[in-house]
Parts: C-alpha cells; structure tokens; sequence
C-alpha cells in the first residue's frame, strides 16, 4: 500500500510543482480579439520575431476573445493576427523591459470582401481536430514536436495508449496498421516501435486516427489506423541517428535513418540493430488435480535466461514521373534470433508415496531471416485531384529455423529430446484500389486485392533414454508439411454527406482456399470458404464542437501455419503444445458509438463498444486424468460478448505544461460452445496518464503511469501489470541532439506476472519474475534539413492473421 500512494503522490507532484513554479516566474504578454460586434473565439495569434517567418508561439483566443503568450526577450516582434473569414492583420511590438507583463491593445479584425481568383484563409488549427471519422492530431505548428520522435508525439495523440515498454494500442487494441501519407509502408510493417523510436519528428506535420477502418481494408479485426502525414514543399536531406539502452533487460538498440529529394526522386533508407543480452527471470509452473490422479501436484521451478539479436533496414525510392504520376520500389530485410536456456526442478508429490525430485534442462533457439520487394504506381487525374488509381505489389519471402533440444534428470529412466523444424514463409500481395468523386459531398470506392501463401514445415522429433545411445527419429512426429492459403477480395463503398451529416456504406467480399499436405503421414487439409464484411458508420457534427460517430463493423481473423501444425511441442512430457490442421477463421461483430469534444487545446472523447464473436479461435488446455498430461492447443470453442467504455482526454493547461489522459473498461463473458456449462466473465482495463512541463526550450520534465488488465478467456485470468516512469529530456548543439535520461518502474526491483488456467479437472498457475526498475539512456541526432516527404512510400501490409508473431526485438 505504502509503495501504491508513493506510485500515485510522485507522479502528481510532478504535474503541481511545474504550475506553481511557472505561476511564479512568466510573464504574460495579453490581449483580445474582436470584430466589429463582438469577441472572436478561436482567433489565431501568431509571435515573430522582426524579418522572421517561424512563429516563435502560436495560441488561441478564448471564448471571451482573450489571449495570452509567454513575453519574449527585450526586441522587436510582429503580431499576426487570422481567423476564418477575416482580414490577417498585424501589429508590431517592442519589447523594452523583462520584469513587467506586458498589454497589447485591443485588435478589430474585418471580414474578407471582393472576388478573388483563389482565396487563401488562414486559421488556427485545435491541437485535436474531428473530420468525419477520424480524430486529428496538429503536430507541426508546436516547436516542441520537431526534436522527438515519432513515438513522442503518438503519446499525446487521442485514442493511442503506449506503456513503460512503448508497446503501442490503439482504442485499446493490439491489432492495427501505421500509414505514412494514407499508405501502407514496409518501414513500419516488420518492427513498428523501433520503427517509429527512430522517425524524426521534424518531419511530421500531422497524425490521423481512425478507430473504424472501412471496408477498403483487409477484414483483419484490427483496432484502427494511424496515419502520419508528413510535410511538404521543399527538398533537400534529413536525417536521425539514435540510440536505446535499458539496463532492466540489457537492451541496447541503435538505428539510423535518412531521406534525400532531388529533383523528381526521392530517397528514404532505415536501418536498425541491436540486442538483448542474456535476462534472467524465475519460472514456477504448477499443475493440481481437482479429482483422483497419478500424481497430487506437480510443480517447475527454475531460472530461465533469454537473449536475442536483431537487425533490419529498410530502403525506398520513388520517381515521380510527373505531377499525375508517381512510381516506387522499395527493399526490407531483417533477421531475428533468440536464445533461451532453462534449468528447473521437476517435483512430482502423490497420495500414498514419497515425492519425486526430478531436473529438466531446455536448450531452445531460433532464427528467422527475412526479405520483402515490392512496387507501387499512383496515377492522378488533372480534372479532379480527389481521384486516385493505385496498384500495387508486395513479395515477402521469410524462413524459421527452430532448434529445442531438452534433458530431464529422472529417478527412474533419463529422457534425451531433440524437437526441431525449418520452415519457408512465402507471401505475394497484388492489388488495384480506385477513388472517384461524383460530385463535391459523395464518391465511391472499390477495389481488388489477392494474397497468396505459400508455405511449407520440415520438422522432426529425436529421442533417446541414455547418454551413450543414438537418437531415434519419433515417427509420430516427424512429417514434411506444405501449405497455401490463397485470398481473393473486393470491397465496394459509397460515402456521401447531407447538412451536418455523413455516411459511409460499404462491404467487402473475401474468398478463401486453404490446402495443407503431409507428405509422411499422406493426410490432406482441404478448406475454402467465402466472408460477406458490411461496414456502416455514420457521422453527425453536433456542433461546431462536438462530433457524434456510430458504427457497424464485421471483421475476419485467420489461423496461419503456426496454428495449424500438427507438430507436438512435447520436451515437458506433461506438459505439450500443438498446432490444429482442422482450424478455422473467427468472426466478429462489433457496433460502436464515439463522441468526440474539440475546444481549443483541450479535447475528450468517449467510445462505447459492443462486440460478439460466434466462433472465436481461443487456447485451450486439455488435462488427462488417466496420465495427468496437460494438452494446449487452438480451437474454434468461443462464443464471446463483449463490452466496453474507453475514454480520452488531452488538454495545455499552460503553454509549457500538457497533460493527457486515456483508458478503457472492459467486461467479457465467453462460453465453451460445445459445453455450455464451462463459461468465464469478468473485467479488463487500462489506463494511461502522461504529463509534461517545459522549464526552457531546450529541458523538459515528463512523466507517465498507467496499468493493464487482459479480459478473461475461457479458462484462464490474467496479471495486472502496472508501469510508471519519469523523463529528464535536455537539447544541446542548436538543438540537434536530444538527450532523455527515465527512470522506469522505479518502485519495484521485479515482479511476478501469473497466470490462473483451470477448468473442473485441473488447476494451474504459471509465473514468471522479471526484472523491473531500469535505467534508460536515449540519445537522438537530428541532421540535414527536409521539409518535404521523401516519398509517396505506399507499400502494402497484410495483418489479416491471428497471433501473427511481432518480428521485433520484444521490448
């Protein structure tokens, strides 16, 4: 309890004392804004220095017409003073004294008149806008934005939740796509959170959330989009170097990043590397019998030390062939390896006999290269700029080599166990996407798109019960399998606008064949079905601040060849894993309903989600009386209901000091379809508070704290598991290179994570302790200068499969 308050007052304090010293120390500079009848609300204020055309601060009137800004230094300075509708008028100033607030006389602005060939209107940007259904975050017009990185600025961002670990959600979800200027880019589709650590962003202008894809995407069941959009205009270079170090699981992480415009091409280039180096963390896994068994309780207990290297890079070039048309290309390779060595005791207690003591050692390791090519063309038409043709290629081509060899020490007969497999993972994405206006408030969409899979497994079981002895292949679990897995789909959609009002109808049709053969055992999966996804959303601006969305959404998750490999995991011999050839796809049904508030700098929003699932694809465990062996596998078991409430909220209390608040809450019941008397329900929920203070341009102080609670599945309750951390961030060099030092998790040294699996024949825990409080070192060198995007860097990614393993480092 006592660690819990301190968890909550530090943090706190962090947020008051900033206040109260800024309260102390700024001066003001004021004033108001007003037309000829009355105050002007959200008129833009914009502080230049003589002969300078960057705002040195930019604020927004109030609803009284008030405004203040910082006094800046003795000198001289312009007032820019905009609104929508009206004349931009300025004002000088001069600034001769640093000790007193300084009043700017009342400012009249008139609206425009006359006929104009083109008429440019500039107007104030909220930090949060709402367009339709999505929710957009300002990022360009704040200086601070332009020495962090991308993964920065995605904290402050509405709908976005990120941890201690920077793992990314979005409405509280797992599953989505990052876009760079509306596509789909193969920088952010291996590792996205390395991947955004090292995006400038200098280079940002603005980032896009939308939290009800349509029916133009993949039926995957993702959580929504983020979409950076980059600015644009000039040419020239740009460039980062950064670098990552935590000392709580000796992760070290370097990358590099550079972009280039001459002329009509452009150039991006990303490279990462790094590692983990070997992390000790404790397991205890322990199994009991509910009813009479070989055995009463079993338990493992152990040290277990996990390493891992990494490396991946990313380069893009685009040609513009001229301002209708542009082409790309683009190259992605990776290579990811792992290394985890375990050392357990094994005790076996029974009724009518004295335990047994028995020592299990686990060698296992992995190596997955990759490589991805592929090619985009934008066509664009001269009479109408709103119309767009795109095709595009994607080839990725992946291998997994797994080697698990295991030794278990037992009172009776040893057991040598070698499991390895090598498997190929090919993927070919081809699709054509076209938008055509009907008239300035409706257009239409459609398109095409084919994923073929072509993937195959040789994997193979060794055994031998003595030291001196030759392995012996396990027939039983030793095979050569291939799969494919081809999807066809086309979506249609129509979207159209009436008063304050839009919808969007649409739908998508997707078609899949599934063929899996074993060559050994000369058994043969055969699978095709075809998936009708409607996607209604409709939108309603309530006011000039408040935007109502309502929506209906269905999505499709399907198994990948992880999930359908018959291969038994089986070095515990009481405790296995294996894939399912007889898997199917999951459905779900979701209907949501968002209301989204924009008053300036402050905005909030509240989302209330539905969701039902008929045939949810869950981890099941099986236990065995008879030889008290536990069985884990996938089935398609689950009906599951779904509810939830999440909330954002972001607000500038000062001009130096933000404050940013989201979370949800999550209640879930889910049954066994084919025993209706196996149920579980109960509450999930995370929550995520980030603050920070500017003392100076170039020093600022940021903290954040927050919590998760995975929803219940079937037979399992998951941990809660809280984080916290504080951020000392300081510029130097003319501000290229930003120095961060955080203290994480600082409360506690580790902490056990546990899960509860039980049914009426067994309960089991398993938990593991890692180690938490760290020390973070983050250094980020900012070069060159590139104010326009690289590229139109489009790239296609496909996350339509469940569980599909992150190829990222696990940080």
């Amino acid at each position: 309890m006592k660690n819990l308050i301190l968890l909550i007052i530090l943090p706190v304090t962090l947020c008051i004392i900033p206040g109260r010293l800024f309260a102390q120390t700024n001066l003001k500079l004021s004033g108001s804004v007003s037309d000829s009848s009355k105050p002007l609300t959200f008129a833009t204020i914009r502080l230049f220095k003589i002969n300078n055309t960057k705002p040195l601060q930019t604020v927004l009137t109030n609803e009284q017409g008030r405004f203040e800004l910082n006094k800046p230094d003795t000198g001289q300075y312009v007032l820019s003073f905009t609104h929508t509708g009206y004349a931009e008028k300025k004002v000088n100033i001069t600034v001769t004294t640093a000790t007193e607030n300084l009043q700017v006389d009342p400012v009249l602005l008139t609206k425009s008149s006359g006929t104009l060939k083109e008429v440019v209107v500039t107007g104030k940007r909220p930090l949060v806008e709402q367009s339709d259904d999505k929710t957009v975050l300002n990022v360009e017009d704040d200086p601070a934005n332009k020495t962090e990185t991308a993964i920065d600025i995605l904290r402050k961002t509405p709908f976005i939740t990120i941890d201690g670990d920077d793992n990314i959600k979005v409405n509280g979800k797992e599953n989505f796509k990052v876009l760079l200027n509306g596509r789909e880019t193969a920088m952010f589709a291996r590792n996205i959170k390395e991947a955004l650590r090292g995006f400038p962003g200098t280079l940002i202008s603005k980032i896009e959330v939308i939290t009800t894809p349509s029916a133009k995407y993949d039926g995957e069941g993702i959580g929504g989009l983020i979409n950076i959009i980059t600015r644009k205009k000039v040419a020239g270079y740009n460039g980062t170097i950064s670098t990552f170090n935590r000392t709580s699981d000796h992760i070290n992480n370097y990358s590099i990043n550079g972009n280039a415009k001459l002329g009509k091409f452009g150039l991006s280039v990303f490279g990462n590397a790094g590692w983990q180096a070997p992390t000790l963390q404790h397991n205890t896994n322990i199994t009991i019998p509910t009813s009479k068994n070989i055995y009463t309780k079993r338990s493992l207990d152990g040290a277990q030390k996990y390493s891992e290297t990494w490396n991946f890079g990313n380069a893009e070039l685009s040609y513009e062939m001229d301002s209708l048309n542009t082409i790309s290309a683009y190259l992605n390779t990776d290579s990811w390896s792992s290394k985890s060595i375990s050392d357990q005791t094994i005790t076996t207690d029974f009724t009518a006999a004295p335990s047994t003591v028995s020592y299990y050692n686990l060698d296992n390791r992995s190596n997955n290269p990759g490589l991805n090519v592929g090619s985009d063309y934008i066509r664009k038409f001269r009479n109408n700029k709103e119309r767009e043709f795109s095709l595009r290629f994607l080839g990725e081509f992946g291998k997994q080599d797994n080697k698990l060899n295991s030794f278990q020490d037992n009172p009776g007969t040893d057991r040598y166990l070698n499991n390895n497999s090598y498997a190929i993972n090919d993927q070919y994405t081809i699709q054509a996407d076209n938008i055509i206006p009907l008239t300035k408030t409706t257009k239409i969409e459609g398109g095409l798109k084919a994923i073929l899979r072509r993937a195959s497994s040789d994997y193979e079981s060794l055994i031998k019960y003595n030291a001196g002895e030759a392995f012996k292949p396990n027939a039983a679990n030793t095979d050569h399998f291939k799969y494919a897995q081809d999807v066809l789909s086309a979506y249609s959609m129509y979207s159209f606008k009436f008063k304050n009002s839009s919808f969007r109808i649409g739908a998508r049709v997707e078609y899949t064949n599934v063929k899996g053969d074993f060559i050994v055992s000369k058994t043969f999966v055969r699978n095709n079905y075809t998936t009708l996804l409607p996607n209604v959303q409709y939108t309603n601006k309530l006011n000039k601040l408040t935007t109502l969305v309502v929506s209906y959404t269905k999505r499709l998750q399907r198994p990948y060849i992880w999930d359908l490999n018959p291969f038994v995991n089986n070095n515990d011999s009481l405790n296995i894993t294996t894939g399912n050839p007889d898997l199917g796809p999951q459905t779900q049904h979701a209907v949501s309903t968002q209301l989204r508030y924009g008053n300036g700098n402050t905005f909030a929003g509240i989302n209330l989600e539905g969701s039902y699932s008929g045939n949810k694809i869950m981890r099941y465990s099986s236990f065995d009386q008879q030889t008290g062996i536990t069985t884990t596998t996938s089935l398609n078991i689950g009906k599951e209901y779904q509810w939830s409430v999440g909330f954002n909220f972001s607000t500038k209390i000062t001009p130096k000091w933000n404050v940013y608040a989201n979370g949800s809450l999550r209640y879930n019941k889910v049954t066994n379809k084919a025993d209706a008397s196996q149920a579980n329900s109960g509450l999930g929920s995370n929550f995520n508070f980030n603050t920070s203070y500017k003392f100076t341009d170039k020093f600022t102080v940021s903290t954040y704290f927050g919590f998760f609670q995975e929803p219940r599945s079937l037979q399992t309750t998951y941990p809660f598991n809280p984080w916290h951390n504080v951020a000392f961030n300081y510029k130097i060099f003319n501000d290229k290179l930003l120095i961060s030092l955080r203290a994480v998790n600082y409360y506690e040294k580790d902490r056990a994570f546990k899960n509860i699996t039980q049914d009426e024949n067994f309960y089991n825990t398993n938990s593991i302790t890692r180690p938490r409080r760290a020390g973070v070192l983050s250094l980020t060198w900012n070069f060159g200068k590139l104010t326009e995007n690289v590229s139109k860097k489009k790239g296609v990614n496909n996350d339509d499969i469940l569980n599909k393993p992150a190829s990222g480092a696990g940080n």
